[in-house]
C-alpha cells in the first residue's frame, strides 16, 4: 500500500480533524523513497496544520505520527493530560519538540508502546488510567473504555464514518492534498 493511502486510511481522524493525532506503522522497502514521500506530504499540508512525522524506525518499517500540531498541543496543554504526562517524566512546557523526544525514546527503549502514547492519541485520561491500573473495562473499540461508555461510543462512530469518507474519496482518485490542505 503507498504512503499516501496508508496515511489516508488510518490516520483519517486526524487528517480531518476531529482526533488530535492517529499513529500508524508503515513497511517500506526505501526508507529514502518514503522519506521522501513524508517530506513532499508535509509540504502540501503543514499550511492546513496537519504534520507527518516518524517517531521511531525500524530495520523496515516506520512508525509514524500525524497530527494536527494545534490540536495537539492543546489536548496535551489540558490540565489533566499534562499532569500526567508530568507524572510519566515528561517536561510539559508546551514543547512538541521535547514531548516527541521523550515519546521516542520511551517507545524505542521499550520496545513496545508506553502507556502515555494513549495521551499522544488523544484517549482520555480515565481510560488511560484504567487500563495502567487494570480496572474493569467497560467497552472496546479504537481504545479500551473505563470511564464514559456513551462518549466514547460516539466517537469511534465518528472515526469509522471519517475512515468510510476518506477511503472512498481516495478511491475516486481524491489525494490528500486534494482533501485537506489549504489551497
Amino acid at each position: 500500500m503507498s504512503l499516501e493511502k496508508a496515511v489516508g486510511l488510518y490516520c483519517a481522524p486526524a487528517l480531518a480533524g476531529i482526533k488530535p493525532s492517529n499513529m500508524l506503522s508503515y513497511s517500506t522497502d526505501s526508507k529514502a523513497k518514503t522519506f521522501a514521500e513524508l517530506a513532499a506530504l508535509n509540504r502540501q499540508l503543514n499550511r492546513s496544520d496537519i504534520y507527518i512525522r516518524v517517531l521511531c524506525e525500524y530495520e523496515n518499517r516506520l512508525l509514524i505520527l500525524v497530527y494536527r500540531r494545534k490540536k495537539l498541543l492543546e489536548y496535551l496543554g489540558q490540565r489533566d493530560v499534562a499532569d500526567f504526562l508530568r507524572s510519566c517524566g515528561y517536561n510539559t512546557q508546551n514543547d512538541i519538540e521535547a514531548y516527541f523526544s521523550t515519546l521516542a525514546a520511551r517507545i524505542s527503549g521499550s520496545g513496545g508502546f508506553p502507556h502515555e502514547v494513549g495521551a499522544f492519541l488523544g484517549y482520555p485520561v480515565e481510560d488511560i488510567y484504567g487500563f495502567i491500573n487494570h480496572k474493569s473495562c467497560k467497552y472496546t473499540g479504537y481504545w479500551k473504555v473505563y470511564g464514559n461508555v456513551e462518549r466514547a461510543k460516539m466517537l469511534f462512530k465518528k472515526y469509522d464514518s471519517c475512515r468510510r469518507a476518506v477511503a472512498e474519496r481516495m478511491n475516486m482518485g481524491k489525494s490528500l492534498t486534494d482533501m485537506f490542505a489549504l489551497a
